[in-house]
Protein backbone atom coordinates (compact mmCIF):
# COMPACT_ATOMS: atom_id res chain seq x y z
CA UNK A 1 0.00 0.00 0.00
CA UNK A 2 1.43 3.30 -0.95
CA UNK A 3 0.21 6.78 0.47
CA UNK A 4 1.28 10.32 -1.18
CA UNK A 5 0.13 13.47 -0.22
CA UNK A 6 0.19 16.45 -2.94
CA UNK A 7 1.51 16.46 -6.53
CA UNK A 8 4.08 18.44 -7.95
CA UNK A 9 4.32 19.70 -11.27
CA UNK A 10 7.47 21.54 -13.09
CA UNK A 11 6.32 24.79 -11.79
CA UNK A 12 5.07 24.08 -8.54
CA UNK A 13 7.52 22.59 -5.91
CA UNK A 14 7.03 20.75 -2.97
CA UNK A 15 8.21 18.57 -0.54
CA UNK A 16 6.68 15.13 -0.30
CA UNK A 17 6.98 12.36 2.61
CA UNK A 18 6.16 9.20 0.30
CA UNK A 19 5.49 6.46 2.27
CA UNK A 20 4.92 2.59 1.00
CA UNK A 21 3.68 -0.37 3.10
CA UNK A 22 4.38 -3.71 2.11
CA UNK A 23 1.92 -6.05 4.83
CA UNK A 24 0.90 -9.31 4.50
CA UNK A 25 -0.89 -9.57 7.10
CA UNK A 26 -1.66 -6.81 10.62
CA UNK A 27 -1.57 -9.30 14.04
CA UNK A 28 -3.87 -7.54 17.02
CA UNK A 29 -3.76 -4.16 17.61
CA UNK A 30 -0.94 -3.81 20.37
CA UNK A 31 0.00 -1.05 22.71
CA UNK A 32 2.33 1.47 22.27
CA UNK A 33 5.05 3.28 24.02
CA UNK A 34 6.53 7.01 23.72
CA UNK A 35 9.44 6.01 22.11
CA UNK A 36 7.82 4.81 19.23
CA UNK A 37 7.71 6.02 16.18
CA UNK A 38 3.92 6.37 15.58
CA UNK A 39 1.80 8.21 12.54
CA UNK A 40 -1.60 8.96 12.01
CA UNK A 41 -3.78 10.60 8.84
CA UNK A 42 -4.79 14.62 9.62
CA UNK A 43 -6.98 16.29 8.06
CA UNK A 44 -9.39 19.31 7.74
CA UNK A 45 -13.35 19.18 7.35
CA UNK A 46 -15.17 22.79 6.17
CA UNK A 47 -17.30 23.76 8.77
CA UNK A 48 -20.94 23.74 8.86
CA UNK A 49 -20.91 20.48 6.89
CA UNK A 50 -22.56 17.84 9.48
CA UNK A 51 -22.57 15.29 5.90
CA UNK A 52 -18.58 15.73 6.54
CA UNK A 53 -17.08 14.61 9.71
CA UNK A 54 -13.68 13.94 10.67
CA UNK A 55 -13.07 10.20 10.15
CA UNK A 56 -12.76 8.15 13.36
CA UNK A 57 -8.90 7.74 14.17
CA UNK A 58 -8.04 10.81 11.85
CA UNK A 59 -6.57 14.13 13.98
CA UNK A 60 -7.50 17.60 12.92
CA UNK A 61 -5.31 19.67 11.67
CA UNK A 62 -5.38 22.50 13.91
CA UNK A 63 -4.75 20.23 16.85
CA UNK A 64 -1.96 18.84 15.18
CA UNK A 65 -0.38 22.68 14.29
CA UNK A 66 -0.93 23.67 18.45
CA UNK A 67 0.53 20.29 19.35
CA UNK A 68 3.57 20.54 17.44
CA UNK A 69 4.28 23.97 18.48
CA UNK A 70 2.88 23.47 22.52
CA UNK A 71 5.28 20.39 22.72
CA UNK A 72 8.70 22.30 21.04
CA UNK A 73 11.16 22.28 23.63
CA UNK A 74 14.06 23.34 21.71
CA UNK A 75 13.18 23.65 17.74
CA UNK A 76 10.07 24.52 15.50
CA UNK A 77 10.57 24.66 11.73
CA UNK A 78 8.40 25.28 9.61
CA UNK A 79 7.99 25.50 5.88
CA UNK A 80 5.14 27.68 4.22
CA UNK A 81 3.68 28.91 1.07
CA UNK A 82 1.87 32.01 2.62
CA UNK A 83 0.58 33.05 6.31
CA UNK A 84 -2.82 34.18 6.51
CA UNK A 85 -3.50 32.71 9.72
CA UNK A 86 -5.38 35.76 11.29
CA UNK A 87 -8.64 36.49 9.93
CA UNK A 88 -8.60 40.44 8.75
CA UNK A 89 -12.48 41.55 8.88
CA UNK A 90 -11.17 45.42 9.23
CA UNK A 91 -8.72 45.08 6.21
CA UNK A 92 -11.05 46.50 3.16
CA UNK A 93 -8.58 44.81 1.39
CA UNK A 94 -8.91 40.95 3.02
CA UNK A 95 -11.83 38.82 1.93
CA UNK A 96 -12.32 38.62 5.31
CA UNK A 97 -13.58 42.17 4.71
CA UNK A 98 -17.01 43.18 6.61
CA UNK A 99 -17.75 40.21 8.43
CA UNK A 100 -18.91 39.93 11.92
CA UNK A 101 -16.59 38.23 14.79
CA UNK A 102 -19.90 36.04 15.32
CA UNK A 103 -19.34 35.31 11.44
CA UNK A 104 -15.90 34.81 11.35
CA UNK A 105 -16.49 32.60 14.71
CA UNK A 106 -18.91 30.44 12.77
CA UNK A 107 -16.72 30.05 9.83
CA UNK A 108 -13.60 28.94 12.43
CA UNK A 109 -11.53 31.45 12.17
CA UNK A 110 -10.56 31.18 15.47
CA UNK A 111 -8.21 27.83 14.72
CA UNK A 112 -5.57 30.49 12.95
CA UNK A 113 -5.65 32.60 15.81
CA UNK A 114 -4.98 29.66 18.19
CA UNK A 115 -2.43 28.20 15.57
CA UNK A 116 -0.49 31.91 15.34
CA UNK A 117 -0.54 31.89 19.42
CA UNK A 118 0.76 28.56 19.83
CA UNK A 119 3.69 29.30 17.74
CA UNK A 120 4.19 33.03 19.40
CA UNK A 121 3.98 30.77 22.65
CA UNK A 122 6.62 28.76 21.60
CA UNK A 123 9.33 31.76 20.70
CA UNK A 124 8.58 33.52 24.16
CA UNK A 125 9.36 29.48 25.52
CA UNK A 126 12.98 30.94 23.91
CA UNK A 127 12.10 27.49 21.47
CA UNK A 128 13.80 28.13 18.44
CA UNK A 129 11.87 29.22 15.42
CA UNK A 130 12.87 29.20 11.64
CA UNK A 131 10.16 29.89 9.47
CA UNK A 132 10.76 29.58 5.52
CA UNK A 133 8.40 31.11 3.30
CA UNK A 134 6.81 32.03 -0.34
CA UNK A 135 6.75 35.92 -0.72
CA UNK A 136 3.37 35.50 1.05
CA UNK A 137 -0.40 36.34 -0.84
CA UNK A 138 -2.10 39.87 -0.80
CA UNK A 139 -2.60 41.22 1.24
CA UNK A 140 -0.70 40.70 4.19
CA UNK A 141 2.05 39.20 1.93
CA UNK A 142 4.62 38.01 4.85
CA UNK A 143 3.61 40.47 7.66
CA UNK A 144 2.56 37.61 9.55
CA UNK A 145 5.93 35.71 9.87
CA UNK A 146 7.67 38.71 9.98
CA UNK A 147 5.70 39.94 13.03
CA UNK A 148 6.66 36.43 14.73
CA UNK A 149 10.55 37.18 14.19
CA UNK A 150 10.31 40.92 15.58
CA UNK A 151 12.33 41.48 18.42
CA UNK A 152 12.69 38.05 18.96
CA UNK A 153 16.33 37.00 18.08
CA UNK A 154 15.70 33.50 18.56
CA UNK A 155 13.12 33.49 15.43
CA UNK A 156 14.30 33.10 11.92
CA UNK A 157 12.27 34.35 8.81
CA UNK A 158 13.11 33.74 5.91
CA UNK A 159 11.35 34.88 1.90
CA UNK A 160 12.29 32.03 -0.22
CA UNK A 161 11.53 32.85 -4.19
CA UNK A 162 11.98 30.09 -6.20
CA UNK A 163 10.84 32.05 -9.46
CA UNK A 164 14.66 33.61 -9.32
CA UNK A 165 16.30 30.11 -9.69
CA UNK A 166 13.77 29.03 -11.93
CA UNK A 167 12.18 31.56 -13.85
CA UNK A 168 8.96 30.49 -12.54
CA UNK A 169 7.72 28.38 -9.01
CA UNK A 170 6.74 28.63 -5.49
CA UNK A 171 7.80 27.23 -2.26
CA UNK A 172 4.79 25.05 -2.09
CA UNK A 173 5.37 22.92 0.95
CA UNK A 174 3.37 22.68 4.16
CA UNK A 175 6.20 21.03 6.85
CA UNK A 176 6.55 21.61 10.72
CA UNK A 177 9.23 19.76 12.32
CA UNK A 178 9.31 19.80 16.33
CA UNK A 179 12.61 19.10 18.17
CA UNK A 180 13.77 16.97 15.14
CA UNK A 181 11.27 14.16 15.96
CA UNK A 182 7.94 15.11 15.59
CA UNK A 183 6.95 15.88 11.95
CA UNK A 184 3.57 17.07 10.12
CA UNK A 185 3.67 16.90 5.88
CA UNK A 186 0.23 17.74 3.87
CA UNK A 187 -1.40 20.18 2.17
CA UNK A 188 -2.58 22.59 4.83
CA UNK A 189 -1.20 25.82 4.50
CA UNK A 190 -0.51 28.54 7.50
CA UNK A 191 -4.42 29.72 6.82
CA UNK A 192 -7.24 29.58 9.17
CA UNK A 193 -9.37 28.68 6.08
CA UNK A 194 -7.27 25.20 5.21
CA UNK A 195 -8.12 24.86 9.21
CA UNK A 196 -11.66 25.13 8.84
CA UNK A 197 -13.07 26.15 5.81
CA UNK A 198 -10.90 23.86 2.82
CA UNK A 199 -10.86 19.96 2.57
CA UNK A 200 -6.80 19.13 3.65
CA UNK A 201 -5.01 15.98 3.87
CA UNK A 202 -1.47 15.22 5.71
CA UNK A 203 0.34 12.65 7.97
CA UNK A 204 1.95 13.46 11.59
CA UNK A 205 4.95 11.86 13.04
CA UNK A 206 6.05 11.72 16.40
CA UNK A 207 8.98 10.17 17.94
CA UNK A 208 10.46 9.57 14.57
CA UNK A 209 13.94 11.18 14.64
CA UNK A 210 15.40 9.49 11.99
CA UNK A 211 12.61 10.42 9.59
CA UNK A 212 12.97 14.13 10.98
CA UNK A 213 16.50 13.94 10.62
CA UNK A 214 15.99 13.83 6.56
CA UNK A 215 13.27 16.45 6.30
CA UNK A 216 15.47 18.74 8.37
CA UNK A 217 18.49 18.04 5.71
CA UNK A 218 15.33 19.24 2.86
CA UNK A 219 14.69 22.57 4.79
CA UNK A 220 18.38 23.35 5.38
CA UNK A 221 18.65 23.11 1.94
CA UNK A 222 15.60 25.52 1.38
CA UNK A 223 16.98 27.90 3.84
CA UNK A 224 20.68 27.62 2.25
CA UNK A 225 19.35 28.56 -1.04
CA UNK A 226 17.63 31.40 0.66
CA UNK A 227 21.20 32.73 1.55
CA UNK A 228 22.63 32.50 -2.17
CA UNK A 229 22.43 34.87 -4.86
CA UNK A 230 20.62 33.06 -7.47
CA UNK A 231 22.41 35.42 -10.31
CA UNK A 232 25.83 33.96 -9.15
CA UNK A 233 24.40 29.98 -8.95
CA UNK A 234 21.81 29.98 -11.91
CA UNK A 235 22.18 29.18 -15.62
CA UNK A 236 19.93 29.01 -18.83
CA UNK A 237 19.84 25.82 -20.81
CA UNK A 238 17.96 24.26 -23.52
CA UNK A 239 15.85 21.21 -21.92
CA UNK A 240 15.83 18.72 -24.27
CA UNK A 241 13.13 16.75 -22.53
CA UNK A 242 10.17 19.91 -22.71
CA UNK A 243 11.99 21.36 -25.79
CA UNK A 244 12.12 25.29 -24.47
CA UNK A 245 15.28 27.20 -22.58
CA UNK A 246 14.98 27.02 -18.97
CA UNK A 247 16.81 28.74 -15.90
CA UNK A 248 18.14 26.10 -13.26
CA UNK A 249 20.64 26.13 -10.32
CA UNK A 250 24.43 26.00 -12.13
CA UNK A 251 25.01 22.58 -10.06
CA UNK A 252 21.76 20.91 -11.74
CA UNK A 253 22.46 17.34 -13.82
CA UNK A 254 20.54 19.36 -16.67
CA UNK A 255 24.06 21.20 -17.29
CA UNK A 256 26.50 19.28 -18.60
CA UNK A 257 29.63 18.07 -16.40
CA UNK A 258 32.36 20.31 -17.55
CA UNK A 259 29.76 23.21 -17.35
CA UNK A 260 28.48 22.06 -14.05
CA UNK A 261 28.84 23.88 -10.83
CA UNK A 262 30.34 22.43 -7.40
CA UNK A 263 26.43 22.12 -5.52
CA UNK A 264 26.47 24.02 -1.97
CA UNK A 265 24.37 21.65 -0.58
CA UNK A 266 24.61 18.19 0.56
CA UNK A 267 26.00 15.59 -1.95
CA UNK A 268 23.27 13.86 -4.29
CA UNK A 269 24.26 10.08 -6.14
CA UNK A 270 26.23 11.41 -8.94
CA UNK A 271 24.71 11.77 -12.44
CA UNK A 272 26.71 12.35 -15.45
CA UNK A 273 23.99 13.64 -17.17
CA UNK A 274 20.41 13.63 -17.31
CA UNK A 275 17.43 14.79 -20.24
CA UNK A 276 14.63 14.46 -17.71
CA UNK A 277 14.16 14.18 -13.92
CA UNK A 278 17.30 11.82 -12.71
CA UNK A 279 15.71 8.27 -11.84
CA UNK A 280 16.91 6.09 -8.88
CA UNK A 281 15.79 2.41 -9.31
CA UNK A 282 16.93 1.88 -5.82
CA UNK A 283 16.76 5.42 -3.69
CA UNK A 284 17.44 4.95 -0.06
CA UNK A 285 14.72 2.67 2.36
CA UNK A 286 14.34 3.30 6.05
CA UNK A 287 13.20 0.52 7.40
CA UNK A 288 11.15 1.73 10.47
CA UNK A 289 8.40 0.09 12.58
CA UNK A 290 5.40 2.69 12.77
CA UNK A 291 2.72 2.40 14.98
CA UNK A 292 -0.70 4.23 14.36
CA UNK A 293 -3.19 4.24 16.93
CA UNK A 294 -5.57 6.14 15.01
CA UNK A 295 -6.34 2.99 12.83
CA UNK A 296 -7.63 -0.79 14.26
CA UNK A 297 -4.76 -2.50 12.34
CA UNK A 298 -1.20 -1.54 13.79
CA UNK A 299 2.27 -4.07 13.67
CA UNK A 300 5.29 -3.97 15.15
CA UNK A 301 6.82 -5.01 12.23
CA UNK A 302 8.96 -2.86 10.47
CA UNK A 303 7.76 -1.26 6.91
CA UNK A 304 9.83 -0.14 3.95
CA UNK A 305 9.21 3.52 3.59
CA UNK A 306 11.32 5.99 1.76
CA UNK A 307 11.56 9.90 0.69
CA UNK A 308 10.86 12.38 -2.40
CA UNK A 309 11.54 15.87 -3.03
CA UNK A 310 11.54 18.52 -5.28
CA UNK A 311 13.04 20.37 -7.28
CA UNK A 312 15.51 17.58 -8.22
CA UNK A 313 18.60 20.44 -7.21
CA UNK A 314 17.45 20.44 -3.67
CA UNK A 315 17.92 15.90 -3.57
CA UNK A 316 20.41 14.23 -1.08
CA UNK A 317 21.49 11.20 -0.78
CA UNK A 318 19.87 8.79 -2.72
CA UNK A 319 16.66 10.38 -2.46
CA UNK A 320 14.63 10.87 -5.24
CA UNK A 321 11.81 13.50 -7.27
CA UNK A 322 8.29 13.55 -6.18
CA UNK A 323 7.70 12.35 -10.13
CA UNK A 324 9.37 9.37 -10.03
CA UNK A 325 7.41 8.59 -6.54
CA UNK A 326 4.15 9.15 -7.95
CA UNK A 327 5.06 7.18 -11.06
CA UNK A 328 6.52 4.30 -8.86
CA UNK A 329 2.99 4.44 -6.71
CA UNK A 330 0.55 4.60 -9.48
CA UNK A 331 2.56 1.79 -11.46
CA UNK A 332 3.11 -0.44 -8.27
CA UNK A 333 -0.64 -1.54 -8.40
CA UNK A 334 -1.44 -4.86 -8.77
CA UNK A 335 -4.35 -6.68 -10.22
CA UNK A 336 -7.50 -6.51 -8.26
CA UNK A 337 -6.12 -3.57 -6.53
CA UNK A 338 -7.01 0.42 -6.32
CA UNK A 339 -4.76 3.03 -6.43
CA UNK A 340 -6.27 6.13 -4.86
CA UNK A 341 -4.81 9.83 -6.01
CA UNK A 342 -6.32 13.24 -3.82
CA UNK A 343 -5.08 16.59 -5.86
CA UNK A 344 -5.87 19.82 -6.28
CA UNK A 345 -5.50 20.25 -9.64
CA UNK A 346 -4.53 17.41 -12.81
CA UNK A 347 -2.90 19.21 -15.39
CA UNK A 348 -1.01 17.08 -18.20
CA UNK A 349 0.89 20.66 -18.72
CA UNK A 350 2.54 23.60 -16.49
CA UNK A 351 0.17 26.47 -15.39
CA UNK A 352 2.29 29.68 -14.70
CA UNK A 353 5.51 29.05 -17.42
CA UNK A 354 5.81 30.67 -20.67
CA UNK A 355 5.67 28.91 -22.72
CA UNK A 356 3.44 26.51 -21.81
CA UNK A 357 5.41 22.95 -20.87
CA UNK A 358 3.13 19.60 -21.64
CA UNK A 359 3.89 17.14 -18.99
CA UNK A 360 2.50 13.77 -19.50
CA UNK A 361 4.40 11.34 -17.16
CA UNK A 362 1.89 10.80 -14.74
CA UNK A 363 -1.43 10.43 -17.48
CA UNK A 364 0.73 7.86 -19.27
CA UNK A 365 1.66 5.75 -15.92
CA UNK A 366 -1.98 5.73 -15.90
CA UNK A 367 -2.33 4.68 -19.06
CA UNK A 368 0.44 1.92 -18.77
CA UNK A 369 -1.52 0.13 -16.05
CA UNK A 370 -4.77 0.41 -17.93
CA UNK A 371 -2.88 -1.15 -20.66
CA UNK A 372 -1.93 -4.06 -18.39
CA UNK A 373 -5.06 -4.61 -17.02
CA UNK A 374 -6.74 -4.75 -20.40
CA UNK A 375 -4.05 -6.88 -21.75
CA UNK A 376 -4.39 -9.59 -18.89
CA UNK A 377 -8.35 -9.66 -19.31
CA UNK A 378 -8.16 -10.08 -23.01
Amino acid sequence: MKKTHSLTVTTIFSALLFFFFFISQFPPVLSFTRSQCKGWLVQSIPTDMPQLQLVQGVLSTRDVFVWLAGNSTRRLDIIAQYWELLAGPNDSRSGDYGYSNEDLKKFGANKGYDVYSAIEKAADRNVNVRLVSHSGVYPTFGKEPADLASGRPNVQNVTLLLGDWYGSGIVHSKVWISDDRDVYIGSANQDWKSLSQVKELGIYLTGCPKIAAHVKVYFDNLLKLAFLNPTDYTRTIFDHQWQTQRKVPCWSYFIDPESRCRSPLPPYVKFLHTLGYPIISDPYTLNLSIQTPGSRLSTLLPHSCYLSFAPPELLFGRYQSDEQAWSDTIKSVSNGATVRISTMDWLGQSEFTNPTIYWSSLSSAISEIIGIILDTFC
